[in-house]
């Protein structure tokens, strides 16, 4: 009778342990797809910045592989989005102005 006992209890502790860990497995799981979501965007964000900058193309490429360490493959994505997102000339709706700090 206390075999039974044990082992019932040994189950139950082992079934406990198998759904805590699918939890985990599922954390960790959706916290890895928002890193890599995050990023992609922020990857994006910085090849839209360097293209509304002025930047050309090869120097983007260049600023890619080096920050955020992409092969070149990997940069042709981002710049293409970046092309589609920032028009070619950008009107200015007024001229910036410096005021000097006090």
């Amino acid at each position: 009778m206390r075999k039974e006992k044990t082992s019932f209890g040994q189950g139950l502790q082992a079934f406990g342990r198998d759904v805590l860990q699918g939890v985990r497995n599922n954390i960790a799981e959706h916290e890895e797809e928002a890193c890599f979501y995050e990023r992609q965007n922020n990857i994006a964000t910085a090849a839209v910045a360097m293209r509304d900058a002025g930047l050309n193309d090869e120097t983007i490429v260049s600023m890619l592989q080096k920050h955020w360490d992409l092969r070149q493959s990997e940069t042709v994505g981002f710049i293409e989005w970046a092309h589609s997102h920032i028009p070619e000339k950008l009107p200015m709706t007024q001229p910036a102005t410096i005021t000097q700090v006090r």
